[in-house]
């Protein structure tokens, strides 16, 4: 019986990747439908450890399964099988290899039974040949660090010019760490220590150099304080966000772009319900996301709006502005490992500078004088990041920097942020 569920969960596992290398699916919402399956918990996490692992090491497995096999003459689902496979080989210590030997060559068999013979072989030789398959000492540096930590070349080229080799290393090696489990307090429902007190042993929480955001050691978001709007699961650097720009009670302030509303309902917390937060959000299908999340996490001071930020017309009217604008992401490799398995291209990221340069002018126009506002992307680029708000900056003369930060992700195993907060003088 186990083995028949064990190896349900490995043909799951490589169903779904079939959906994120061939249609580029994205995982999580894959991995979402799995969390409701009537499987244990035991096969659910089977199936999320070589889902993710296979997507986060990718670049790795095909440099290891090109030492074996002819990418041109073997069917792209035999290749991504051969990933997985290998994958658990390399990485899932635990799992008897036979195990992963004999299930791997059935799945093989419902693919094309004439691969399932190569299969086999190649897993075999990894077995025995594990280390010197895996050895790539005989690349470049720079080549090395990619292949090893299955970093696009590209990307780390991107960040290597923007911000030196060794942070472009310190950010290749940091997105296959294992992001923790971050949230941040509701204090409109509970206090930061009242809650630790109540909680820390069930959960094992830990404090943050972050006010209200706490670690947790054990999965947290079905758990009661959730669903009572106690806590919502937050990054810290996210959280950090709302911290800068720290917007006074009884203000009106601006959220450009809301979804999925952690950063809104932060701001109206910090206000405490006073006041006035106006949230946009430009896609429809997010709103009710963000309505929810409202309120679960009982924020009263908020009015919702479904609508292109960059038409806000509301001259001067808002004493705090929030751009947390779209961006390509970088930041975030270690929650979306995709980003690392589609390709990066500039055309599409010279589109989002485009779009965030408008919403600047466009926070400009709404923001009062002596109005504060943060402007924040979850990437690590120096075109959408420092060199945006350079431009900015030289365009509106009455702008000047309060403070600038560019979190990489490794320093405290967070997302990647840029954070810069500025005031209209």
């Amino acid at each position: 019986m186990i083995l028949v569920e064990t190896n349900n969960s490995r043909k799951i596992a490589f169903e779904i990747l079939k959906k994120v290398f061939k249609n580029k699916s994205f995982s999580n919402i894959l991995l979402n439908d799995v969390s409701k399956m009537p499987i244990s918990d035991k096969f659910k996490n089977l199936i999320f450890a070589i889902v993710h692992g296979t997507i986060t090491n990718q670049i790795l497995l095909d440099h290891v399964s090109r030492k074996l096999i002819d990418v041109k003459k073997t069917n792209i689902d035999i290749q991504i099988l051969l990933w997985m496979s290998i994958y658990q080989l390399r990485f899932l210590k635990t799992i008897p290899q036979y195990a992963v030997v004999n299930e791997s060559v059935m799945i093989a068999k419902s693919v094309n039974h004439k691969f399932s013979g190569l299969l086999n072989a190649c897993l075999k030789k990894v077995i025995k040949n594990e280390e010197e398959l895996f050895d790539f000492s005989f690349k470049s540096e720079n080549q090395k660090i990619c292949i090893e930590n299955s970093f696009p070349k590209n990307l780390f080229n991107l960040i290597e010019k923007g911000y030196g080799k060794d942070i472009a290393k310190k950010v290749a090696i940091d997105s296959n760490q294992k992001p923790v489990i971050s949230f941040r307090v509701n204090t409109l429902k509970i206090s930061e220590n009242d809650f630790f007190e109540k909680y820390k042993d069930e959960y094992e929480l830990e404090k943050t150099e972050i006010k209200n955001c706490l670690i947790s050691k054990k999965a947290i978001v079905k758990s009661d304080a959730y669903t009572s709007g106690q806590i919502t699961i937050q990054d810290p650097a996210s959280i950090l966000v709302g911290n800068v720009l720290n917007p006074t009670k009884g203000s009106k302030v601006l959220d450009m772009c809301s979804a999925p509303g952690g950063k809104l309902t932060h701001l109206s917390m910090i206000m405490e319900n006073t006041g006035q937060v106006t949230g946009f959000e430009i896609s429809e299908n997010k709103i009710k996301l963000i309505e929810e999340n409202i309120k679960r996490l009982d924020c009263k001071n908020i009015s919702l709006k479904c609508g292109d930020a960059t038409l806000i017309n509301e001259k001067e009217n808002f004493d705090f502005i929030l751009l947390d604008a779209p961006c390509s992401g970088f930041g975030v490799l270690k929650r979306k490992p995709e980003i690392k398995i589609n390709n990066i291209e500039i055309n599409n990221i010279n589109n989002i500078v485009n779009i965030q340069e408008k919403l600047l002018d466009t926070a400009y126009y709404n923001l009062k004088q002596q109005g504060v506002m943060v402007y924040s992307t979850c990437t690590i680029n120096p075109a959408e990041n420092q060199n945006q708000i350079k431009k900015f900056i030289e365009k509106y003369k009455d702008i000047k920097i309060i403070s600038e930060n560019q979190l990489f992700g490794y320093e405290m195993n967070t997302d990647g942020f840029y954070i810069c907060k500025m005031i209209k003088e």
